[in-house]
């Protein structure tokens, strides 16, 4: 018998940056995050690229991501969406970007354009607008600085403070809703 074998194999190298390219990307990602045993967070992301080798490792979440925190029955207490994040490994910082909307456990609600959460600190702070409904008024500014659970805040330059009165309230699908002021 006589056969043919060719023990040679060939690669192609080809470098990359580590500051462009991720290490990893995943798609539709649904994670949990759970403390002493108990399921503590829900995560869901359209995309998460991971830079593991970058000079400061990072990871991204181009396509926005939400996330949900859960009492011990499992039920959402409160939920943080936004167009995009980033989070600094390092520094177990995040960047959230674009239409940043937090619900927390007491039913305030919370959106700006730009928020920092630094969890060394353990806390959330930012230097956009930002815009609060709490407690039956809606209030405005620039320059916020809470703690995780949003339950105890500061605003540094309060622009407006309004009443809520859901009676006098147009309907938002009947054309005459009150228009964002700035």
């Amino acid at each position: 018998m006589a056969g043919c074998k060719d023990d040679s194999t060939s690669m192609v190298s080809h470098a990359t940056d580590p500051e462009k390219v991720p290490t990893m990307t995943t798609s539709d990602v649904q994670t949990v995050i759970s403390d002493s045993g108990h399921t503590r967070y829900r995560i869901a992301a359209p995309s998460w690229n991971m830079f593991e080798e970058a000079k400061e490792p990072h990871w991204t979440f181009p396509e926005g991501v939400t996330c949900e925190e859960l009492d011990n029955n499992y039920n959402t207490v409160s939920t943080i969406k936004c167009d995009s994040a980033y989070f600094d490994k390092n520094k177990s910082l995040w960047k959230l970007v674009g239409n940043v909307h937090i619900t927390n456990v007491s039913g305030d609600i919370v959106t700006t354009d730009e928020l920092m959460w630094d969890q060394h600190l353990h806390k959330l702070y930012s230097n956009a607008f930002i815009h609060i409904e709490k407690q039956g008024r809606i209030i405005e500014g620039y320059g916020y600085e809470s703690n995780e659970r949003l339950t105890t805040y500061q605003l540094r330059q309060v622009e407006a403070i309004f009443p809520i009165d859901e009676r006098r309230m147009p309907h938002p699908n009947s054309g005459n809703a009150p228009q964002k002021m700035r």
